[in-house]
């Protein structure tokens, strides 16, 4: 694989593949450092090192298959700026961040070129059936690219479910406690005459269910991005 060994301007895909590569590698390292050195919210910053490389892993299959087989971007060259068919319009690559929107052009670049890619590439093409709705999860909770980059978003009830910790009621923390029941993590907080005015209660499930998501769907594409160098660009 040429491409890990040479500058990133001189890449087929401008660089964005192996960019996208160091975006996943860095969020396999902040999950994994977790059992050592645990840190409040590292969910934020892995799923957002995932997120970014499944960008990133699209817009490099983009590149691919326009250079590959030489198609134009709009009313300009294969080789010009890239862009991306949007709901029938050329936007530029660089402004567009949706996952949902870049998915659905891949996937029919991929479908269009499906009889070439029988006949001249060993790879089976054929996408894993959940991966539709993986994207389509993601989308849902970051279609800008910001949602785990920033506390506060325009997507504000979104942002609620950022964080671990949430506000809860002593009742309901009372009414989870019994024999065989999960432990219960909770921050009470006092009144002068040692009332507990608020009640805080820690809750992962949410962060680790879109982490494993990210994860899974930056695997998926790490695998195809490795496959498209292989088979379409020879190595560069």
């Amino acid at each position: 694989m040429n491409y890990l060994l040479t500058p990133l301007d001189q890449h087929f895909d401008l660089g964005f593949g192996v960019v996208a590569n160091s975006f996943k590698h860095a969020g396999d390292a902040v999950l994994s450092s977790q059992s050592d050195s645990p840190s409040l919210n590292a969910h934020l910053p892995a799923s957002f090192l995932y997120r970014h490389s499944i960008e990133l892993f699209l817009k490099s299959g983009i590149i691919i298959f326009h250079r590959k087989f030489q198609l134009p971007f709009d009313n300009k060259p294969f080789d010009s700026e890239p862009k991306v068919l949007v709901a029938g319009e050329w936007k530029p690559m660089y402004s567009v961040h949706g996952l949902q929107d870049l998915y659905s052009y891949f996937r029919e670049l991929v479908s269009h070129h499906a009889t070439y890619l029988a006949e001249h590439t060993r790879t089976n093409w054929e996408f894993p059936p959940d991966l539709d709705r993986w994207i389509a999860e993601i989308e849902e909770t970051d279609s800008t690219s910001t949602f785990f980059r920033y506390p506060v978003t325009r997507h504000k009830a979104q942002d609620a479910n950022k964080s671990v910790n949430r506000e809860n009621t002593f009742d309901n923390v009372l009414a989870q406690l019994g024999k065989g029941a999960k432990p219960v993590k909770a921050f009470l907080v006092l009144g002068e005459g040692d009332e507990v005015v608020q009640t805080f209660t820690f809750n992962d499930e949410l962060a680790k269910a879109i982490t494993n998501t990210l994860s899974d769907t930056a695997n998926i594409f790490y695998g195809c991005h490795a496959a498209m160098r292989g088979e379409l660009t020879g190595g560069w």
